[in-house]
């Protein structure tokens, strides 16, 4: 008797980050997505949420800076 075999795919993690990086430097962590645009989008709108604070948007996966707003 065969038994049946379910091949289970791994969750995918987000590739985009939105982080906020605070007075000291640090980044942390806002928010995640797997759509490039749909960061892009939010960025702007995250941004008038925290007026003054730097947002990064990163590849965490390369760990390359894509966006960026002013702030500290």
């Amino acid at each position: 008797m065969a038994g049946r075999v379910s091949s289970l795919t791994p969750a995918k993690e987000p590739t985009y980050d939105i982080l906020i990086e605070d007075a000291d430097g640090r980044r942390l962590w806002l928010e995640s997505t797997h759509d490039l645009a749909m960061a892009q989008k939010r960025l702007p709108f995250l941004a008038a949420e925290y007026p003054g604070v730097r947002l990064i948007l990163w590849n965490h996966k390369t760990r390359t800076i894509l966006a960026q707003t002013d702030g500290y």
